[in-house]
């Protein structure tokens, strides 16, 4: 039996929130909508804490991506293990 082709949004998880021109923030996941297609990532400071800018994402369903809710050219999101 397969699993999931990606992994499954979890509050609490890491994420890397990519911007157009390759530069990254650290975040982390902190709220889940819509069965896993609509997350809201807070950015990390430093030290590891929550810093409160916040960004919205949605699952693109023909990539399975998560794109900013904003608009097409906005950041993108990776989460999983990204040590």
């Amino acid at each position: 039996m397969l699993g999931p082709s990606r992994p499954l949004p979890r509050v609490g998880a890491p994420a890397r929130i990519t911007h157009f021109g390759g530069t990254s923030e650290s975040g982390v996941v902190a709220a889940i909508h819509n069965g896993g297609r609509r997350l809201r990532v807070c950015i990390l400071t430093g030290t590891g804490g929550s810093e409160g800018e916040s960004y919205e994402f949605v699952l693109n369903p023909a990539s399975a991506r998560f794109v900013s809710a904003g608009g097409a050219y906005g950041p993108r999101l990776e989460l999983g293990d990204l040590s």
